[in-house]
């Protein structure tokens, strides 16, 4: 799990990542809630499970929480959880602004509740041209999932079983890998789920770059 305070953080960590580990291309998970929705409210409330439970397999990024804030750099940030025995806190303003900045950069536009983007790193650069997203309260309302935590956990176990996400890519080379990346998902899922996330309501894999 990563804060995001600013989507240009985000960036450079993505990019800073890259580097320190050799892997230029990658999948990455941006999940994007806040903590008065109830959807919300179950996710922070397992963050830290979340935090431990991911490991390197896959790279979570959080917009607008962060840790180690000072109420005169950010006067609107409240604390929400707790990871490791550190306070992490939610900004309003600053999600706002990293919301605006992913519209600006990208197609995706905001549910206006609970949402799950993963998308292509590519040389190092985060890239919208093959991305997925899901609506997660849609998905709760339609029964498309049982709850949120059961779907992030069918997320994690794909990176633990031995065949994370870049992995993949790897074994299979860089044309199948980038459709297997992406396949792995709908793959593992319950069958029951993935009956109904194949509709394009649900899931579909689509350029959202600008």
């Amino acid at each position: 799990m990563f804060d995001a305070l600013t989507y240009q953080e985000m960036l450079k960590e993505i990019k800073k990542n890259s580097e320190k580990y050799g892997i230029t291309d990658d999948v990455v998970a941006i999940l994007i809630t806040r903590p008065d929705l109830a959807s919300g409210k179950d996710i922070l409330n397992s963050l830290e499970y979340y935090h431990f439970r991911t490991g390197h397999s896959i790279n979570f990024y959080l917009p607008g929480y962060g840790a180690y804030w000072t109420e005169e750099e950010y006067p609107d940030g409240k604390v929400v959880t707790e990871i490791a025995g550190v306070k992490w806190s939610f900004s309003n303003q600053r999600f706002v602004e990293f919301i605006e900045d992913m519209e600006k950069y990208s197609k995706w536009r905001y549910s206006g509740e609970s949402d799950l983007i993963f998308a292509e790193v590519k040389n190092g650069r985060l890239s919208y041209e093959r991305a997925m997203e899901f609506h997660l309260d849609n998905m709760l309302r339609d029964k498309a999932i049982i709850s949120v935590n059961q779907f992030f956990e069918k997320i994690v176990r794909i990176g633990q079983e031995g065949r994370s996400m870049n992995q993949i890519g790897n074994k299979l080379g860089i044309d199948k890998g980038k459709q297997v990346v992406f396949d792995a998902l709908l793959e593992k899922m319950p069958m029951y789920m993935g009956d109904v996330i194949k509709q394009e309501k649900y899931f579909c894999v689509k350029n959202i770059q600008k």
